[in-house]
């Protein structure tokens, strides 16, 4: 008899420690123990964008940036501008992530790092001659020139929940969406936090190899 406990508590054990290292049970979540405090402050904001659920903005329209913590001020903010908080693009959701999770104000960032940097940034593609903070940060290249530039790039095909994922959807070699790897993920492949046009709101949702990914960014 204890000779069959024993050989059950092995297995059992075996068959965790197994599980904690192969492909997760699907619809599972990463428990956040395993994550570092940056990660979770990521995934953190990344789940208030998906708990406020703001509507994909078909427009795409350039805004003076006058909200600041969801208010309308009436005027230019830098930094902490936004546009107004029920409405946004895929780059809205890193924005604000970024900054739900106290990780930094892209806005303030990316405007300091092109003002100091023009030439790294492919700031001739739209024409621009100088910086702008009302919309350099809300451009998918952009972000991803300077994920590129403070993060970690991740080359191999790992994926851990904050992590920042942009895609190349029509094969033209320029990123143009960009989304957050969530804590939920289905046999092994992780769910993406992300806004798109279908279904017009921030989901979660498994499109990880919808598109061409171009870019994978770990925060350090």
């Amino acid at each position: 008899m204890l000779v069959y406990v024993f050989i059950l508590f092995f297995s059992l054990t075996c068959s965790k420690e197994n599980n904690s290292h192969g492909k997760l049970p699907n619809d599972s979540l990463v428990t956040s123990h395993s994550l570092g405090e940056n990660q979770k402050k990521v995934l953190k904001g990344a789940r208030k964008c998906l708990e406020d659920g703001f509507s994909y903005d078909l427009s795409m329209a350039y805004y003076v940036l006058t909200y600041k913590d969801g208010v309308n001020t009436g005027k230019k903010v830098f930094p902490g501008g936004d546009l107004n908080p029920e409405i946004g693009v895929c780059t809205d959701v890193i924005v604000r992530a970024l900054r739900y999770g106290d990780v930094c104000d892209l806005q303030e960032e990316i405007n300091k790092d092109i003002s100091g940097n023009f030439s790294a940034y492919p700031m001739k593609r739209w024409g621009a001659r100088k910086p702008d903070s009302n919309i350099d940060h809300r451009r998918v290249p952009n972000q991803m020139v300077w994920f590129e530039r403070h993060w970690e790039i991740v080359r191999d095909n790992s994926y851990q929940p904050g992590d920042v994922i942009a895609w190349d959807m029509n094969g033209d070699g320029w990123g143009d969406h960009i989304g957050i790897v969530s804590d939920r993920f289905d046999n092994g492949e992780p769910y993406l936090i992300h806004n798109f046009p279908d279904p017009g709101y921030v989901a979660e949702e498994k499109v990880l190899n919808r598109w061409e990914i171009v870019g994978h960014y770990r925060i350090r």
